[in-house]
């Protein structure tokens, strides 16, 4: 078939990959000048089948809904915040309802796409800076317990993980600051790290290897059916498609039209300040995620980066001086020495889109020859390897791998 992939993302890419695989005629549509420009650019590089990380996945319902509204989400509010954004974030604070059923969907959608990482990395000859085994710092005992639901949950599917004292835990991150308030911590010895940017330049690469043909600067600015989906571009002349799949976070709201009211979608603004490792040994061996302060740092080839600072109605260009201040404070506090302030630093910020029950849209949506593969939230570059793969199945007509059913994109159709 003739397909369309819009978007050229982590998850546009393995899409188009896992397509091309299977032998239809892509064509990818990008309105950067080059893959991984927006949300997969300098993200924390979290590859969670524990889900772990900041914002992978609500806390565990708490037995008070008084409690679990008043509890912090780790999500600032920005200037631009809307009554949408704050009901959705309400709902993500306290939204109880098939939690269990939510995170087990979205557990073994992450485990499933690590999985199919590693064979396409074998398969495709794929090398990217990665490191295994993070470590999930908890400060005090009232923290440690209420991370017990979540431990017991990730036990019954087969999600391996140790509590450490500080001492166990400082061996493995020997660099950690002394100073640290550490009461235990969680090690994930098969979570890991990667540099999605690096791997997906890489698959694009394999990708075009496979024919696939790609139009980046090119904004898609409309979509319309009659009889098939017809692309329209703000700078090339209407292509027709058999299908056409949507990957793009930032633009969905505008081409899905219909399927954008049906379905609330939010952006999540965040933040990252990568620098230069000064000395190794000062630096962490893998990444450490802070559950107090909802920040993560990781290690990626020479560089450190720490990521976090989560807020609504953010803007591409506002940076607020509080999520910039809290990055530096981090990497000083958790790995004192290891950056290199001297040299220059990049600073970050992406936006990440978010479902209202936090499970992403996978499936064909109720437009005709429309199929979305979006709302990954925190957890795209976990979840794109094998999210592109269940796609490519379903548009194939192939049984799915692990149950789709609670990503179907219709599950939201009013």
């Amino acid at each position: 078939m003739k397909i369309a992939v819009i978007g050229a993302g982590i998850v546009g890419i393995c899409t188009a990959y896992e397509l091309a695989l299977d032998g239809h005629a892509v064509s990818v549509f990008e309105r950067h000048a080059a893959v991984a420009e927006e949300a997969s650019f300098a993200c924390a590089g979290h590859q969670s089948a524990s889900l772990a990380h900041p914002l992978a996945f609500p806390a565990w319902p708490q037995a008070s809904r008084l409690r679990a509204l008043l509890q912090p989400s780790g999500i600032a509010l920005g200037r631009g915040t809307t009554l949408a954004e704050l009901r959705w974030l309400g709902g993500w604070k306290m939204r109880s309802l098939g939690f269990v059923e939510r995170f087990s969907a979205a557990q073994k959608l992450v485990a499933y796409s690590l999985e199919r990482q590693q064979a396409l990395a074998t398969q495709a000859s794929l090398a990217f800076e990665q490191a295994q085994g993070p470590l999930l710092l908890l400060r005090s005992e009232a923290a440690l317990q209420a991370y017990q639901p979540t431990l017991a949950a990730l036990a019954e599917l087969g999600v391996v993980a140790k509590v450490l004292s500080p001492e166990e835990a400082r061996k493995l991150e020997p660099a950690l600051g002394a100073e640290l308030a550490l009461h235990a911590a969680v090690c994930f010895p098969n979570d890991g790290i990667g540099n999605c940017r690096q791997f997906a330049h890489a698959l694009k690469d394999r990708a075009v290897d496979l024919g696939v043909a790609f139009h980046f600067a090119t904004p898609v600015t409309a979509l319309s059916h009659n009889p098939h989906t017809t692309v329209h571009t703000a700078n090339q002349a209407p292509q027709s498609f058999e299908q056409v799949v949507v990957c793009a976070a930032g633009g969905a709201a505008a081409l899905l039209a219909q399927g954008a009211n049906a379905v609330p979608l939010t952006r999540v603004w965040s933040y990252s300040l990568s620098a230069q490792i000064r000395e190794p040994l000062n630096a962490p061996r893998s990444a450490v995620i802070d559950g107090h302060s909802q920040l993560g740092i990781s290690r990626l080839g020479a560089r450190i980066r720490v990521s976090g600072g989560a807020e609504l109605g953010g803007t591409p260009h506002g940076r607020p001086e509080a999520s910039t201040r809290a990055l530096y404070l981090a990497l000083q506090s958790h790995f004192p020495g290891a950056a290199d302030f001297s040299r220059s630093m990049q600073l970050w910020k992406g936006a990440s889109l978010f479902s209202p029950d936090a499970l992403p849209l996978l499936g064909k949506s109720a437009q005709p020859g429309i199929w979305l593969n979006l709302g990954h939230g925190h957890s795209g570059w976990s979840m794109a390897c094998g999210a592109a793969r269940l796609l490519a199945n379903q548009i194939a007509g192939r049984p799915s791998d692990v149950d789709a059913t609670l990503v179907q994109p219709t599950r939201f159709k009013t």
